[in-house]
């Protein structure tokens, strides 16, 4: 019994197009994408707070001028990741390396007067003192729908800290005495990631906009060559939303005329005006490198979809010319390719002679031809071994 041929052999030979290697998958291009925003959300010369005299009619008293402001600064370091095969973008963000940082600030000056027995008097301004704290969260960004850091949060409420402690003398030896102001601060922030805007002009005007945390959407590149690299601008929008409240806390004790006055227990919110909008990043532009054309399919020869390496025959439109063969005799009697002599008409090798046996569309499969000399030996076999 002939060796059968392996099922691989016989499929590529009958069909040879369905065991030709599958394209390699276009390799996913991947560009930095690491939006930064830094807002003054209130400056300091666009906010005031005066406490104006206090306690009320009192005989020592204190007045507080403050100047107040913060900014903030987020980071979002990331990627954005190109699909060559689906032609489709989405994001990702670096693991515990986003940032909200809020910097707030005060500028403070103050004024002492007291009216005891008669003696009267008033100081200059004190300052201005300066304080500043920030307060700030980590997180994963880009903190978009999905994102179970989403939202981030700052609720905080830092210690006291005592900025402000200078001594008081009257130009009078009757009075003397200290002031300290301490200061905290109780901040609320809020952020959350809107979306990511992606954005090309080549090889068409197009806009994607990823509204959820991994998403991939939908971005044509073209069939090429050009635009290459694919270039994309990526504009992240996002919410945040502040609170901020600092607090003073003066001390001011002070012996006038050998009496003992003190202003304390006292806390003096201020409130600087909350926050409570979008904020659109600067865009980013992110540069996908096309992959290389896939290899050359070594059942067709082809490295394209263009056909470049068709075969002189199927360009020329004329079938291969192996030498001329009559099919017949002078007389009529049919030639035997395979017994002509070399030099003689139809006289080729063997391989020659097959190739000359039929024209090219008439050709059979190898696969067929295998399988009928496997045929013939075994009837071969056959008639020599009769049953036993």
């Amino acid at each position: 019994m002939p060796p059968r041929l392996p099922l691989a052999l016989t499929l590529a030979v009958l069909f040879p197009g369905l065991l030709a290697a599958a394209p390699a998958r276009g390799e996913e291009a991947v560009s930095p994408f690491a939006p930064v925003h830094e807002q003054m959300l209130v400056g300091l010369d666009d906010f005031t707070f005066d406490s104006d005299w206090f306690p009320m009619d009192a005989p020592l008293q204190l007045r507080l001028i403050a100047h107040g402001g913060n900014s903030v600064q987020i980071d979002m370091p990331g990627a954005g990741r190109y699909d060559w095969d689906n032609e489709s973008i989405d994001f990702v963000g670096d693991p515990d390396a986003g940032r909200l940082g809020l910097d707030i600030g005060l500028t403070l000056d103050a004024k002492i007067r007291f009216d005891v027995l008669g003696l009267q008097w008033e100081s200059d301004i004190l300052g201005p003192y300066d304080y500043a704290v920030i307060a700030e969260d980590g997180f994963t960004p880009y903190l978009l729908p999905g994102n179970p850091e989403r939202p981030v949060n700052i609720d905080d409420e830092t210690d006291p800290v005592t900025f402000v402690s200078v001594p008081v003398t009257p130009d009078i030896i009757v009075a003397a005495g200290n002031l300290d102001i301490d200061a905290y601060v109780i901040v609320a922030a809020t952020l959350v990631g809107d979306a990511i805007e992606a954005a090309t002009t080549a090889p068409m005007a197009q806009l994607a906009t990823v509204v959820a945390e991994g998403e991939s959407v939908s971005l044509l590149a073209g069939q090429g060559p050009l635009p290459d690299p694919l270039e994309v601008d990526g504009t992240l929008v996002c919410g945040l939303t502040t609170d901020i409240t600092i607090v003073l806390k003066p001390t001011l004790v002070m012996e006038i005329l050998g009496q003992k006055f003190e202003i304390a227990d006292i806390e003096i919110p201020i409130d600087l005006p909350p926050f409570a909008d979008a904020i659109r990043f600067a865009p980013i532009t992110m540069s996908f490198p096309r992959p290389p054309p896939p290899p050359p399919d070594p059942t067709t020869g082809d490295g394209d979809s263009h056909g470049n390496s068709s075969s002189d025959s199927d360009t020329s439109g004329e079938p291969p010319t192996t030498g001329e063969v009559n099919d017949t005799e002078p007389d009529g009697a049919t030639t035997n390719i395979s017994d002509s002599a070399p030099g003689e008409a139809g006289g080729a090798d063997e391989s020659a002679g097959c190739e000359c046996a039929a024209t090219h569309e008439q050709r059979s499969p190898p696969l067929l031809a295998l399988l009928l000399i496997g045929l013939a030996t075994r009837r071969s076999r056959a008639r020599r071994d009769p049953p036993r």
